[in-house]
């Protein structure tokens, strides 16, 4: 089936104007399913139609006069068998197509938009919407071939019922509406209480997700206890409205028996008397008896379609919320072309220089306002630049075409993330791209030992039964942290970036394995141009140059050895915050300058402990928990 390019960009005005387009993408099965649909329903109308004109016949002619009914009988069974398996086929495929669509819509956009999805919404509220939304918007799909085939059953009952009996067919079409329209009052205060349990349900996941993600912090401060007490709250606040959706439901499921067995009842009382009277024969009392129980599909169908509707219209609505959201980043109208290799960039901003080829560190007492600088270079988001742009080679980045930008600034984040699926595709993502088709397998292979080697992750990678082959569950969660960060390296040394930005690239790692991915780092970037975001003096001390900003501007820059010896006001900032000296020491030696910063953090720790500035959090394996 092909889509028409005028509707392969989806509209975000209203919920009607987006199923109206999901359904213009599914036409053959959605019309396949209403055709079958009611091709079934008017199977399931001959049957009491049938049925008492069998027995009027049988009464009038004995067997003879019923045999030619029951063949007719038997060929409309098979007939609406055979439809039934149709219409069901279609059913699903029209769930399933439209599910999956709007669970890919909405994971596609997500990861389109970038950083400004953490902004307008939140990770919970995004997995909600894939994995419940989505399911909505499907019923609604699945259940529009049994309500066409119902009004159009609905419509032939009544049709046959009037040439019958104008008052019991009256009785017949005029009760059926009053018993939707009775039932339907309660799915208006049904659809307000399942958007509020939605709701509800949506910031339940978004706190799990934050908490799943924090859960070392979490038992490092103690704070164990205090999480479950919240989440327990928010957890009875939507059993609470769960209830009180269920309790409105059960009530929409009794009068759903109720109503059509009174109404049963009213057409065979009103019907006995026409017999008595009679007006009409007793096979068409059994044919209005037929048509009466009958028509309890079609009611029970209409009211399943008006919730599925309810449901599908407040889901509609939330995928909307994600799909509104904007993109951080977009390609200009006239796009300038990329500047040529080996160009400097220029964080107008903040004042960052980063020269081509050199390694640039990036030291700033707010550790976030460093990393910012980091991700303005990567242009994470087109609205940080509206007051300052980053020249590149002289040219606003923001000018150029996104891809540009991205296959030649890398920015591996402070947080290592690591997704589902094998581990040597999640690594080598330029191979898995088919960016290196035309390269051996033996060279990329080559590459990928390299890229582990200096990012010392083959441990890592030997701790797993298959290796690079081990599927990696969710988050990477059979690593530790400090091999999901080196893996993370070796994934953005694998992508050979002209300019490779890395912000706090070794924070997991003790000091020896610190000290041998610093010196692997410079010699396999050597001669490239690489950008570290770090505090770390064994990484410092491998870069070429080290800017040092306050605030988020830079007040100065040296080489770390230099900015360890001079006695200026730069100087004493960045010996403040790399080697934790206090800022208004003497000038030292050269060997207790190398050794300021070894013991400084450990000298500060415990001093603070000792005043009591930093509470002493045990671990409550020592209290036998």
């Amino acid at each position: 089936m092909t889509t028409s390019p005028i509707v392969t960009v989806p509209p975000i005005d209203s919920a009607l104007r987006l199923l109206r387009w999901q359904a213009a993408r599914q036409p053959r099965t959605l019309i396949g399913g209403v055709v079958f649909g009611v091709a079934w329903m008017l199977c399931q109308v001959a049957w009491p139609y049938l049925l008492g004109r069998a027995i009027d016949a049988g009464l009038a002619d004995g067997l003879r006069g019923v045999a030619p009914w029951t063949g007719a009988l038997a060929a409309v069974a098979v007939a609406q068998a055979s439809f039934v398996v149709l219409r069901h086929r279609m059913a699903v495929s029209n769930w399933l197509t439209s599910s999956l669509a709007v669970s890919r819509l909405v994971g596609h956009h997500s990861a389109r938009t970038g950083t400004a999805i953490k902004t307008d919404t939140s990770a919970g509220e995004v997995a909600s919407t894939v994995v419940n939304d989505a399911l909505r918007v499907g019923e609604m799909f699945d259940v529009t071939a049994r309500f066409s085939g119902g009004v159009v059953a609905y419509v032939a009952v009544g049709i046959l019922s009037l040439f019958t009996s104008v008052s019991l067919g009256l009785f017949v079409l005029l009760g059926m509406p009053v018993l939707v329209a009775l039932l339907t009052l309660f799915v208006r205060p049904l659809q307000r209480r399942q958007a509020a349990w939605r709701s509800e349900q949506g910031a339940l996941a978004d706190l799990a997700a934050d908490t799943v993600v924090g859960l070392r912090v979490l038992r490092g401060i103690g704070g164990e206890d205090q999480f479950v007490a919240r989440y327990r709250h928010r957890s009875d606040e939507l059993r609470d409205r769960g209830v009180a959706v269920g309790r409105l439901a059960s009530w929409l499921d009794g009068l759903q028996v109720l109503l059509p067995g009174l109404f049963v009842a009213g057409v065979v009382w009103m019907g006995a008397r026409l017999v008595l009277a009679g007006e009409i024969t007793a096979g068409e009392l059994v044919t209005f008896y037929g048509y009466a129980v009958f028509l309890l599909l079609p009611l029970r169908t209409t009211v399943e379609a008006a919730m599925a509707f309810t449901r599908g219209f407040v889901a509609a609505d939330r995928v909307l919320g994600v799909l509104r959201v904007g993109r951080a980043v977009a390609d200009p109208p006239v796009p300038e072309p990329a500047p040529a290799s080996a160009a400097e960039l220029v964080d107008v901003a903040s004042g960052v220089v980063i020269e081509p080829g050199l390694f640039t560190g990036l030291v700033d007492v707010d550790g976030d306002a460093a990393a910012h600088v980091a991700r303005r270079l990567g242009r994470f988001d087109d609205r940080d630049h509206r007051d300052a742009p980053v020249l590149w080679g002289g040219v606003d980045h923001t000018r150029v075409r996104v891809r540009d930008v991205r296959s030649r600034i890398v920015v591996s984040d402070a947080t290592p993330h690591l997704f589902t699926g094998r581990l040597r595709d999640g690594l080598d993502v330029q191979r898995t791209r088919g960016a290196h088709r035309a390269g051996s397998a033996d060279a990329r292979r080559r590459q990928m030992e390299r890229a582990l080697e200096a990012a010392a992750a083959h441990d890592a990678v030997a701790s797993l039964p298959a290796g690079l082959d081990e599927p990696v569950p969710e988050r990477g969660s059979v690593l530790s942290g400090g091999q999901r960060q080196r893996l993370s390296l070796a994934r953005a040394l694998l992508s050979d970036a002209e300019v490779l930005v890395l912000i706090e690239p070794t924070s997991a790692l003790d000091a020896t394995t610190e000290a041998m991915v610093a010196a692997r780092l410079r010699r396999e970037r050597e001669g490239r141009t690489t950008v570290v975001v770090s505090s770390s003096p064994l990484l410092l001390d491998q870069m070429d140059v080290v800017r040092v900003l306050r605030g988020g501007e830079v007040i100065g820059s040296g080489s770390h050895g230099e900015l360890l010896r001079r006695d200026d006001e730069v100087a004493e900032a960045y010996r403040a915050h790399v080697a934790r000296t206090v800022s208004d020491a003497e000038p030292a030696g050269d060997a207790a300058l190398d050794a300021a910063w070894t013991g400084a953090i450990e000298t500060l720790w415990r001093g603070a402990v000792e005043t009591g500035a930093i509470p002493v959090v045990r671990d409550r394996s020592e209290d036998g928990e």
